[in-house]
């Protein structure tokens, strides 16, 4: 056990916002090649406990992004943390446990994850976690590198992972986006719904139901991540900067954003219950705002980490009490409370009498034109305007399957921008029979009074694929490419923002030592000549004590 918190430019909270224990693990870089997992006991503790650690010069660097991730309800002594490090030649994955073993670094070859600010949690089901990501993939029209992506993580082993580009409906251009935030729901069939909402640079929104697949694998065309038809999201006044830092908590979502006096302000939206972003407003003191800020659940609670004047903090807002608390906080009003609860009394009967005024006005001209038009028949255009709903902009028909997108078409928003209400419950969409195309896509009609629906559950995927076998694989007959890393080969070769991936098929990286640079995972390509299906890599090797144990083993491959 260490005293002092140790400070890193870039690092990352893997908390279990499920669990009523207060610890949680600390992950960062203290110089190149090095990576270190510690385990703190509570937000209030001076000391840590070094669980893990790593050196890699090839993979880890102090100044690159982070995000870390621990299986939710985790009931192992042994838990695996999830470190995903993001950047341009930088983006690698790994997995470490406590008992210092760390799988990786692995990667996908070629592919690049740009920012934590654009990596949604939308689904989780046991080990298997969705999202929707923004990777370093060049679009096909405009030349830009950036393309939305749907991601599927294994939290318990180094493996399986499917990274998929066909997402069905792709919010907006990955360059005028700002922020995307994700929340969570309860897994059903086959699927993982949750919700991905993504803010842009122009102070607007959008929320898309999310369906994870835990069917989708490299031989059939199911997606691995689905978005529905979008809604906007009502701002409520509300600005957010580039500074904004995401935060999921099961189905809710927070963002924390740098207040114009240079303080922490929090922001949440449910997305499952209305379309409205809301502040959380505080009471005492205030945390300074710090660039390097790292913020995660826990429990009821929001975890931060912060960096000021090489003296690392950590607080916590507490989401019942609305109060911050820790190190390195500074005075305040007492009580941050919204605006209509500071009106006068007397204000109030004024404007009260004068909307009483107005109403009695409004009722008598009511009154008056409803007895004009008494028995007038009804205007035809009630009928057709009804059915300008979600329903019918689909495309194709139910024969169509669900093909891979060359071009794909981002969603734009209206120059109404209308908000929809949230006062009848969900509405599960029918949908044809299959994934069908997203051809060219429309001026997008914002839906009728109801609030954005749940991920269906697909009904047609052959109930075969419910429990994945993964083949054992062949360097010598597959027709793919079999490509394994080797650690001789420096971060430049294995990037590259515009390869364009045809057979993007990589072996675990269990043997990162001995071959050429490759990926763990799985990619299914943006761009295909052919029909090919999504590349899938079967669980690597692992102890046959322990499921979740990435420890080698040679001659044994678990499945899922």
């Amino acid at each position: 056990m260490s005293s002092g918190i140790p400070v890193y430019n870039q690092a990352c909270l893997a908390t279990d916002s499920s669990s009523t224990v207060p610890s949680f693990y600390l992950v960062g870089s203290t110089s190149p090649g090095s990576l270190e997992i510690n385990y703190i006991n509570n937000p209030d503790s001076t000391t840590y406990t070094r669980v893990s650690s790593q050196d890699d010069q090839s993979a880890w660097t102090p100044n690159a992004a982070k995000l870390c991730y621990i299986y939710p309800f985790s009931t192992s002594v042994n838990p695996g943390i999830n470190i995903i490090q993001f950047g341009s030649g930088s983006t690698y994955i790994a997995l470490a446990q406590t008992n210092n073993i760390v799988s990786g670094a692995t990667y996908f070859q070629n592919i690049d994850f740009m920012s934590p600010k654009l990596f949604s949690w939308s689904g989780k089901f046991q080990g298997f976690n969705m999202f929707t990501i923004v990777t370093n993939d060049t679009d096909t029209v405009t030349g830009r590198p950036g393309s939305w992506a749907g991601l599927r993580l294994n939290f318990r082993e180094n493996g399986p992972s499917l990274l998929d580009y066909d997402i069905i409906y792709q919010p907006i251009a990955p360059w005028d986006a700002l922020l995307s935030v994700g929340t969570y729901g309860e897994y059903a069939g086959s699927t993982a719904p949750g919700f991905t909402i993504v803010f842009d640079s122009s102070n607007r929104g959008q929320i898309f139901s999310t369906e994870g697949s835990l069917l989708a694998d490299r031989n059939n065309t199911v997606p691995a991540v689905a978005l529905g038809t979008p809604v906007s999201v009502n701002m409520n006044g509300i600005s957010l900067t580039e500074s904004a830092i995401p935060v999921t908590m099961g189905n809710t979502a927070y963002i924390l954003d740098k207040a114009s006096n240079g303080t922490t302000v929090v922001y949440s939206i449910n997305p499952g219950a209305s379309s409205t972003l809301n502040r959380v407003y505080k009471t005492g003191d205030s945390l300074p705002f710090a660039n390097n800020m790292a913020a995660s659940a826990l429990n009821n609670q929001i975890l931060t980490y912060s960096v000021t004047k090489n003296v690392a903090y950590f607080n916590v807002f507490d989401l019942s009490s609305g109060s911050w608390s820790g190190s390195g906080l500074v005075s305040g009003p007492a009580e941050d409370a919204p605006p209509s609860s500071k009106s006068s009394t007397p204000v109030g009967a004024i404007v009260g009498g004068a909307v009483g005024g107005l109403l009695v006005i409004v009722f008598a001209l009511f009154f008056v034109v409803h007895r004009r038009r008494q028995g007038a028949p009804k205007s035809d255009n009630a009928a057709e305007l009804a059915q300008t709903g979600p329903e019918a902009d689909k495309t194709g028909s139910a024969e169509q399957e669900y093909v891979q997108h060359c071009n794909p078409e981002y969603t734009q928003y209206d120059q109404g921008y209308a908000q929809p209400q949230y006062d009848q419950g969900y509405i599960q969409p029918q949908h044809d029979q299959g994934y069908v195309p997203f051809e060219q896509a429309q001026a997008y009609q914002h839906p009728s009074p109801f609030i954005p629906p749940p991920p269906p559950i697909n009904q047609n995927v052959d109930v075969s694929f419910k429990v994945y076998q993964p083949e054992s694989v062949s360097p010598a007959t597959d027709i793919d490419t079999y490509k394994v890393p080797h650690s001789d080969v420096t971060d430049a070769s294995m990037h590259s923002p515009t390869v364009v991936h045809t057979s993007p098929y990589i072996s675990p990286a269990s043997y990162r030592d001995s071959f050429q640079p490759g990926s763990p995972e799985t990619v299914r390509a943006k761009i295909s000549s052919g029909t090919q299906g999504p590349q899938f890599v079967p669980n690597a090797p692992l102890a046959a004590s322990e499921a979740r144990s990435p420890q080698v083993v040679p001659g044994s491959i678990a499945g899922h």
